[in-house]
């Protein structure tokens, strides 16, 4: 059964189930979105599995990893944000199906992640590492900092230079309630677009 980790305006991350390996395998075959992780390949049905499988673990294990996230507690998967223990510490890491680019379920799953890693968690400080080409992500970062520009530390990486950008718990809780307005307003024009839908 699916259990709800956090949720926001109907956007929910959560545990994984055998329902989201078809579209994890439709993220991590489509070579857009793969094109700024590690070496950039695209990777197939059983990787998709072999991952959710040690999500699942990690989950059993330490009650947090990458979280699948939905619309609605029993949506389609339409991406994931979350955390992993790598070599500089606790690192963040999201991806979403192309199809959720420019909309606002990324950036309330993202709050939702970060969220619940400093509040639940106890996490003190967690880090990002993103190719210096990538500039969605960068950009994403940027907005969701409330920062003029990108600043971090440029690490030299097989796969290229990434920029190492760390957020604090007190960094947090300073742009929340700037992220919840903006949060606010994304809801207000959902619901506004499906009224006119509707209408």
């Amino acid at each position: 059964m699916r259990r709800s980790v956090s949720h926001l305006y109907n956007v929910h991350i959560r545990s994984w189930d055998d329902q989201d390996i078809k579209g994890y395998t439709e993220l991590l075959s489509d070579p857009e979105a793969m094109k700024f992780i590690s070496a950039g390949t695209t990777r197939d049905m059983a990787a998709a599995t072999n991952e959710i499988s040690t999500f699942k673990k990690e989950m059993a294990d330490q009650n947090w990893s990458r979280w699948a996230v939905s619309i609605g507690l029993e949506g389609s998967f339409i991406g994931y944000a979350g955390f992993a223990k790598k070599e500089y510490g606790i690192n963040f890491g999201n991806r979403f199906l192309r199809k959720y680019w420019g909309t606002p379920y990324p950036f309330i799953a993202i709050h939702l992640a970060l969220e619940y890693g400093f509040k639940h968690l106890g996490f003190e400080k967690i880090y990002t590492l993103t190719n210096i080409q990538h500039h969605r992500a960068l950009e994403m970062n940027r907005a969701f900092l409330h920062a003029p520009h990108i600043a971090g530390q440029v690490i030299e990486t097989p796969y290229g230079p990434h920029v190492k950008i760390d957020l604090t718990c007190e960094r947090f809780k300073e742009i929340s309630p700037a992220n919840l307005a903006r949060i606010e307003r994304f809801s207000r024009r959902m619901k506004t677009a499906e009224q006119t839908k509707l209408a």
